[in-house]
């Protein structure tokens, strides 16, 4: 069972799940007009209404339940921050009381761990700053907590910066995408951050690994395991897309700064080893699957 499924990253799960012959109900707000196609279910449901999805899960009986679901993204605010929260409690908890279901598998944030330089270790103690890396991180342990009531498998995927076709536009590679295509350079106010860039079917094959693989229940990283700078994504995007690198010679000309302010990265070692998992997509490649889509819209 996934949430969040007709959203950017639930849809390119949905299709890796679809191709490992597993049988999804998918959950969103909204759904396609095609509800049923294979072993694929779309139920359309309100997670504060629990009338709207407790029928249709209870039959389904699911084994594992993925949780993408989190309303309202890129608004981060005290309200909507609780709001998600407590919805996602509400249906964990719920979900904990379904005997067939053996893991609960979340995507959390980076941006848990409050750091802005170096290499992220998923033992590293957290220092949540803002009320949505707050709101995902005691998400996290309250889960945890209700996981282990249960004797529940449970994953907690801190997902790094993850880019791909169906991204908002307004996010960094589509928005710089889509100037290119207008011949212009987008405004980049910082050039010189970087961090770590993960495509979006390398973070769907580590969910659908982890519905199959006997991984020990904890926090795992899910990143490129390595940081590339504002610049250098505008370099390969320009490269892609007009096949020239003049627009970013005159950005990296108007650089005054020497010091990166953001720079951090994942360390995967866990989710290689325990989920035999590492992304395959470089960025180059991702970036052209982006483009084909920009342009196909």
């Amino acid at each position: 069972m996934v949430t969040g499924a007709s959203g950017f990253i639930g849809k390119s799960l949905i299709n890796k799940l679809l191709t490992l012959d597993f049988e999804v109900l998918a959950i969103g707000r909204e759904i396609p007009s095609q509800q049923k196609v294979d072993s694929l279910y779309w139920l359309k449901a309100n997670f504060s209404i629990p009338e709207t999805y407790q029928t249709e899960i209870n039959e389904f009986k699911p084994e594992v339940l993925i949780h993408l679901a989190w309303q309202d993204i890129p608004d981060y605010s005290l309200e909507k921050s609780i709001f998600n929260l407590n919805q996602s409690l509400s249906f964990i908890s719920y979900i904990t009381k379904i005997k067939s279901c053996k893991k609960i598998l979340i995507s959390g944030s980076c941006w848990e761990y409050g750091k802005i330089y170096g290499e992220c270790h998923n033992s590293d103690r957290v220092y949540p700053t803002d009320f949505f890396s707050i709101s995902k991180h005691s998400l996290h342990l309250m889960t945890e907590i209700m996981s282990n009531q249960k004797s529940i498998k449970f994953g907690w995927f801190r997902l790094f910066f993850v880019y791909g076709p169906g991204q908002r536009s307004e996010s960094l590679i589509p928005s710089i995408l889509n100037n290119l295509k207008k011949g212009q350079a987008p405004n980049i106010r910082t050039p010189l951050n970087a961090n770590d860039f993960v495509f979006v079917d390398d973070v769907a094959d580590a969910f659908s690994k982890a519905v199959s693989v006997n991984f020990p229940s904890g926090v795992y990283n899910l990143g490129s395991g390595r940081s590339t700078s504002v610049l250098e994504v505008f370099r390969i995007a320009e490269k892609v897309a007009l096949g020239s690198e003049s627009l970013t010679a005159e950005l990296e000309s108007t650089i005054k700064s020497s010091q990166a302010e953001v720079d951090f990265w994942a360390n995967i070692q866990d989710a290689k080893a325990s989920l035999d998992w590492q992304p395959t997509t470089s960025l180059t490649d991702g970036i052209k699957q982006t483009q084909h889509w920009i342009n196909g819209q």
